[in-house]
């Protein structure tokens, strides 16, 4: 029986990787659900034939890697319209603390972590309006802070042997809540992302690929 040619010539890795970041732009964009994804990426990073490879982005958009933006007026934003607290303290030492789904962050959070990990999610929190303040310490800790669209990020701080990353603050929405955000990082580090990006990397570090 005669062997596939295309099977022997193999596949390169960075064949395979600009597959992945097609599909990656695709789902960051709406334009992939999250088990299509999944399973997409888990096909180009095993097969062995090229069109099958290639099958996996023919469907998509010719301009899939430009991102796509929602516009301020489509985006709703959680208000809590109630009392709002003057402030809370946030502290891992040596462990975790999570706060995610629908929640009511105060006017002024106060965040430490030492050995250990903070996650805040506010893409379902009940938002106060105006400005929330997050002053944050991390020493041989991470804080992780998830921002949706709708929602302006003010950050600013400094970094020694640590670092900060803010993926959020690109897009501002007049009128719209506001995380100010201030921080200190000490062989640590502050990231905030928006939530398809958190959850692609977590779909990523599932397939071992991050």
């Amino acid at each position: 029986m005669a062997k596939n040619k295309e099977l022997d010539i193999g596949i390169s890795k960075y064949a395979r990787d600009k597959v992945i970041d097609r599909l990656k732009a695709a789902f960051a964009n709406d334009q992939l659900e999250e088990k299509d994804f999944e399973k997409r990426v888990e096909i180009a990073t095993s097969t062995r034939d090229r069109k099958e490879l290639h099958i996996l982005i023919d469907d998509l958009p010719a301009d899939i890697e430009v991102s796509v933006k929602k516009s301020p007026d489509s985006i709703s934003i959680p208000i809590n319209e109630g009392e709002v607290r003057e402030s809370s303290t946030y502290v891992a030492v040596f462990s975790g603390v999570e706060k995610k789904g629908t929640w009511r962050p105060a006017r002024t959070n106060k965040v430490i972590a030492t050995m250990g990990g903070v996650d805040l999610d506010f893409t379902r929190a009940e938002m106060p309006p105006g400005v929330t303040e997050l002053n944050i310490f991390a020493m041989l800790g991470g804080v992780e802070i998830v921002v949706p669209p709708g929602i302006n990020v003010d950050m600013h701080g400094f970094a020694f042997l640590g670092g900060f990353d803010d993926r959020c603050s690109t897009l501002q929405y007049p009128g719209a809540p506001t995380l100010k955000i201030r921080g200190f990082a000490f062989l640590g580090g502050i990231e905030v992302r928006p939530p398809k990006e958190r959850l692609m990397k977590k779909i990523m570090r599932k397939l071992g690929l991050d």
